[in-house]
C-alpha cells in the first residue's frame, strides 16, 4: 500500500500488485495496464503528469458495453489493437495464418523495465509462436514517448502473411473543458512543402494522412498535432497532443474520432501494396514519437526539435553540437554548365564573402549537360574537369572552405553507361512500361550488387577528391516497384537507403550529408537523426519560404534547415524583394547563398558580405536556441483584415536565455498602419538586455538601447521601421547585461 502511494518520479514505475506501468516525463504521464484474466493491454492515461499511483482507478477493466452494436473491446483504449474478434475500430496489425485464419487475438505475456525502457510481449492465444513486442522509451526532458514494435515469428515451420503493420495507436482523451479541438497537419507539393493546415475534428470522422510514393514526399509530412482551438495555438494554456513518424518511405497516419470526443491516432508503414512473410524471423516497425504539452505548438516544436538534436546517431555524427557552416552553392549561377575555370572563380568570390562551405551541384559527371543523361555514371566529366575534381577541392580548401558535392545515388538515366550495361538494375516489370520522370528511372538498391556499386563509386570520389559534404538528392518517386522481394520491396528500399547512408558516413570519415529530395521530400525524423542538414524546399522565394519554414520548424531543428539567399522570384518582374529581407528570412536556419555572384553589383556584394558577418555573430543562437513563432506567417489560416495577416515574427532564445534573436517581417502594407508592439517570450524578467536592431543596412543599426526582460515581455517592443513598406524586416539582437 505504501508503495502505491509514493510520489511518481520521472522514469518508468511498475505497480506492485497490478500489471500497471506509469511512464513519467518531466511534465506528463502515460499509463498502461493489463485487464485481469483477459490479458488485454489498455491505455489508462495520457496527458498532464500524475502524482501517485492512486491517481489511476483500479481494477483495470474494459468499458461498459453500451449495446450489442457497441462491443466493449471496440470502445476500449487498446495499446495495440489488431484485426480480429469484435473490434470495429482502427487496427494496427493484420495477419493470415497457414490454416486460413485471418483473425488475431493477442494477449499479454510479460513486461520488463530496464532504465527508461519498457518491453511488453504479446502473443496470439492459439498461434503462440506469433508474437508482438512493444517497446516504450522515454525522453524525459522533452516529454516524449518513443514507441516501437516488432512482429516475431518464433521457432515454427509456419509462415505468417502480414498485410498491415502499423507501429502504434495513441489515445487522446476528450478535452477537460468545453473547448473544441482541431487537427494540424503539414500538406504541400514540390516547391510548396510543409504548408500548415487546420482541420475540424467533428465526431465520427476520420482523417487520412499518407504518402505512397516510396518516400515521405512533399505532398504530406508524417506529423500530426491535435490542439485546443484557443487563439492561434502557438503558446501557453493551449493543450496539444502531437507526434511524428521516423520512416523514410511510404507512411500513413490516421486520426479517428468518436461521438464522445475520444481521438485515436494510428500510424506506421503504409498498407498500400505492403506485404511481409515471416518464418523464424522478426520484423521491426518504425519509430513513432508523440507527446503532450500545455504550451501550445511552441511547446510541441521545442520537444521534437530538441529530441532530434539530442538523439543523433553518435556513430554517424560524432560532433552533434557543431554549428552548420555558411554555404555557397553555384547551381543558380551555372546550372549544368560547370567547369574547373568558372567554379574556381566563383569559389574565390564566395570565399571573399565569408562562406565556409562550397558545394558543386549537378553537372560535374560524364555527359551531364542536361537532366537527360549521365545519372549513374559517377565519374568526373573530363571535358569540364580535365584533371578531375581534386584540383577544385584543393583550391576550395586553400580558400579556407570545405568542399561539397552533389549526388543522386538512387537514380539512373536510360542514356548512361550504367543503364546500358545493367538495364535489370532498375525497378520494373518485364511486361510494363518503364515510366520516366525527369528523364530517369529508380535503381533497385535492394540488390546487393547495386548498393556495392554506388558505395564504391561514392567513396572513391569522396576519398580521392577530399569531399567534406554530400548533397544527397532524389528527384522522382518510385514506380513499377518490381523486385524479387515482391511487396516487401517498399520497406527494403528504405532500409537499403539508410544502409547506404551509414556506409558512406562510416567509411567516409567526417563527411557530412544533406538530405534533399527535390526539396523536403525526405525530411522525416529517422533520416534527420543520421545527417547534418536538410533542404526543406527548392523554392527559395522569401515570402514562400516564410510559410515553408514555419511548417518545417515543427520538426526540423534550425541548424539542419538549409535556408538560401537567391534572386527568386527572378521570373516576376513586379516583385522586388530587398536583399535585407532575403537574408533575414534565411537567418532562420543554416544560412546558404545560392545567388549568381557574377551579377551582384559592388554595393550588393558588400551587403552580402556584411549580412554574412552579422549572421556568423549570432548563428550560435539561431541554430542551437529554442525557436518560437510570436506571430505566425501570412496566409496561415488568418483573416485578411487582421494586422497579423501581413506580419510574421520569430524569436530564438539561447538555452540560458541570456541572448535572443528576433526576426520581424512585414510582407505588405496596404494601409500604412503601424504594427502592434511585439511582446517577446522566455526572457529573464529581471534581467537587463541591450537591444540592437538592424533593418536594411547590416553595418549600421537603426536602434540601440537597453530594456528589461519584463518590459520586453509585458510592454513589448515597438517596430516603427515596419510601418510603410512592403517586404520590410528587421533583425533584433538581445544580450543580457551582466553586473560588474
Amino acid at each position: 500500500m505504501r508503495h502505491s502511494m509514493q510520489i511518481l518520479k520521472p522514469g518508468i514505475a511498475y505497480h506492485n500488485v497490478e500489471h500497471l506501468w506509469f511512464l513519467t516525463t518531466k511534465n506528463t504521464s502515460y499509463v498502461l495496464g493489463v485487464v485481469p484474466d483477459t490479458g488485454i493491454l489498455l491505455n489508462l492515461h495520457w496527458g498532464p503528469r500524475l502524482v501517485t499511483m492512486k491517481d489511476i482507478n483500479l481494477p483495470i477493466e474494459l468499458p461498459k458495453e453500451r449495446s450489442s452494436q457497441d462491443p466493449a473491446i471496440t470502445a476500449a483504449r487498446e495499446e495495440f489493437p489488431v484485426f480480429g474478434g469484435l473490434r470495429y475500430g482502427p487496427d494496427l496489425l493484420r495477419a493470415k495464418f497457414e490454416n486460413g485464419t485471418r483473425d488475431l487475438d493477442l494477449a499479454y505475456v510479460s513486461g520488463e523495465v530496464e532504465n527508461d525502457e519498457l518491453k511488453i510481449l504479446l502473443l496470439d492465444r492459439i498461434h503462440q509462436n506469433f508474437q508482438v513486442q512493444l517497446v516504450y522509451t522515454l525522453d524525459i526532458e522533452n516529454d516524449l514517448i518513443v514507441r516501437q514494435a516488432s512482429i516475431i515469428a518464433a521457432e515454427t515451420l509456419n509462415t505468417y502473411k502480414i498485410s498491415k503493420a502499423l507501429t502504434a495507436a495513441w489515445h487522446i482523451p476528450p478535452p477537460a473543458n468545453s473547448s473544441h479541438r482541431e487537427l494540424i497537419t503539414l500538406a504541400g507539393a514540390w516547391a510548396a512543402e510543409t504548408q500548415v493546415q487546420k482541420h475540424s475534428l467533428q465526431p465520427g470522422t476520420s482523417h487520412v494522412l499518407q504518402s505512397v510514393r516510396g518516400i515521405p514526399s512533399a505532398q504530406a509530412y508524417p506529423y500530426f498535432a491535435v490542439k485546443d482551438t484557443t487563439s492561434d495555438g502557438e503558446h501557453s494554456e493551449c493543450e496539444v497532443y502531437f507526434g511524428t513518424l521516423g520512416w523514410s518511405g511510404n507512411w500513413e497516419i490516421e486520426v479517428h474520432t468518436d461521438i464522445e470526443g475520444n481521438i485515436i491516432v494510428t500510424g506506421g508503414i503504409n498498407s498500400r501494396d505492403f506485404g511481409c512473410s515471416l518464418m523464424r524471423a522478426s520484423f521491426d516497425l518504425p519509430v513513432f514519437v508523440a507527446g503532450y504539452t500545455a504550451d501550445g505548438l511552441s511547446g510541441a516544436r521545442k520537444s521534437i526539435t530538441n529530441h532530434i538534436r539530442e538523439n543523433k546517431v553518435t556513430q554517424l555524427i560524432s560532433e552533434p553540437d557543431t554549428l552548420a557552416p555558411v554555404l555557397y552553392n553555384g547551381w543558380e549561377a551555372y546550372g549544368f554548365d560547370v567547369n574547373i575555370t568558372n567554379q574556381m572563380e566563383i569559389a574565390r568570390k564566395a570565399a571573399s564573402l565569408g562562406t565556409e562551405l562550397f558545394v558543386l551541384d549537378d553537372g560535374w559527371f560524364r555527359k551531364r549537360n542536361s537532366d537527360k543523361a549521365g545519372l549513374g555514371d559517377w565519374y568526373h566529366d573530363t571535358r569540364k574537369f580535365p584533371d578531375g575534381l581534386k584540383p577544385l577541392a584543393d583550391y576550395v580548401h586553400s580558400l579556407g572552405m570545405k568542399f561539397g558535392l552533389w549526388f543522386e545515388p538512387e537514380m539512373v538515366n536510360p542514356d548512361s553507361d550504367l543503364y546500358r550495361k545493367h538495364p535489370d538494375w532498375v525497378y520494373h516489370y518485364y511486361e510494363r512500361t518503364r515510366h520516366l520522370e525527369r528523364n530517369q528511372l529508380v535503381l533497385d538498391i535492394t540488390k546487393p550488387e547495386v548498393r556495392h556499386y554506388l558505395a564504391e563509386r561514392m567513396l572513391a570520389i569522396i576519398k580521392e577528391v577530399g569531399v567534406d559534404y554530400v548533397k544527397w538528392d532524389m528527384n522522382r518517386p518510385i514506380s513499377e516497384a518490381g523486385s524479387r522481394l515482391g511487396e516487401e520491396v517498399w520497406v527494403a528500399h528504405v532500409k537499403s537507403f539508410h544502409a547506404l547512408v551509414m556506409i558512406i558516413k562510416m567509411a567516409g570519415s567526417t563527411v557530412q550529408i544533406e538530405s534533399c529530395c527535390s526539396g523536403g521530400g525526405r525530411a522525416d525524423m529517422s533520416i534527420l537523426k543520421k545527417v547534418e542538414s536538410c533542404w526543406p524546399s527548392d523554392n527559395t522565394r522569401p515570402d514562400a519560404r516564410l510559410m515553408i519554414q514555419y511548417g518545417s520548424s515543427l520538426v526540423i531543428p534550425p541548424e539542419m534547415m538549409s535556408c538560401w539567399v537567391t534572386e527568386s522570384p527572378n521570373d516576376d518582374y513586379f516583385t522586388n524583394i530587398p536583399i535585407s529581407y532575403r537574408f533575414h528570412v534565411s537567418f532562420m536556419g543554416a544560412l546558404g547563398i545560392g545567388s549568381d555572384l557574377n551579377k551582384l553589383t559592388q554595393s550588393e556584394f558588400g551587403d552580402y558580405k556584411e549580412w554574412i558577418r552579422l549572421y556568423k555573430r549570432v548563428k550560435h543562437i539561431v541554430q542551437k536556441g529554442d525557436l518560437d513563432w510570436l506571430v505566425v506567417p501570412p496566409n496561415v489560416n488568418k483573416l485578411a483584415s487582421s494586422p497579423s495577416s501581413y506580419t510574421a515574427v520569430t524569436q530564438t532564445n539561447s538555452k540560458k536565455r541570456d541572448e535572443s534573436i528576433v526576426l520581424a517581417f512585414r510582407q505588405f502594407s496596404p494601409f500604412w498602419l503601424p504594427l502592434r508592439p511585439v511582446r517577446l517570450r522566455g526572457l529573464i524578467p529581471y534581467a537587463v538586455y541591450t537591444v540592437t536592431i538592424w533593418k536594411t543596412d547590416p553595418r549600421t543599426p537603426v536602434y540601440e538601447g537597453i530594456m528589461s526582460g519584463g518590459s520586453l515581455m509585458g510592454k513589448g517592443l515597438n517596430l516603427p521601421y515596419l510601418t510603410s513598406k512592403a517586404y520590410s524586416s528587421v533583425v533584433i539582437y538581445l544580450k543580457q547585461m551582466l553586473d560588474d
